[in-house]
């Protein structure tokens, strides 16, 4: 099972039980919680590109995450080849590709 058909399944699986549990008993809205956080732990386990920004040089990149985390980049002259970029963001966790 990939990150992305355990999210899928989550989220039905969340929704069926809010159908049957209603959110006005404390058991109801807490399995809610759980789920969405289970949901976002999956999400950023999915690898996402990382939003380019501009060139500092011919070897130094800046890129974005989504959460705005600035990430820095060195690399060979004109190719990203050989670069030492992070496989996660420090600040969000968001696993990066």
């Amino acid at each position: 099972m990939t990150e992305s058909e355990a999210i899928e399944e989550l989220k039905y699986d969340c929704n069926e039980l809010g159908k049957a549990i209603p959110c006005d008993t404390s058991w109801g809205c807490s399995f809610e919680n759980a789920y969405g956080m289970a949901i976002k732990a999956l999400e950023k386990q999915i690898p996402k590109k990382p939003i380019f920004s501009h060139n500092l040089s011919d070897t130094l990149s800046v890129f974005h995450c989504e959460c705005g985390n600035t990430i820095k980049v060195s690399h060979d002259v004109g190719i990203m080849k050989n670069n030492n970029a992070p496989n996660y963001c420090s600040k969000c966790g968001q696993k990066l590709n």
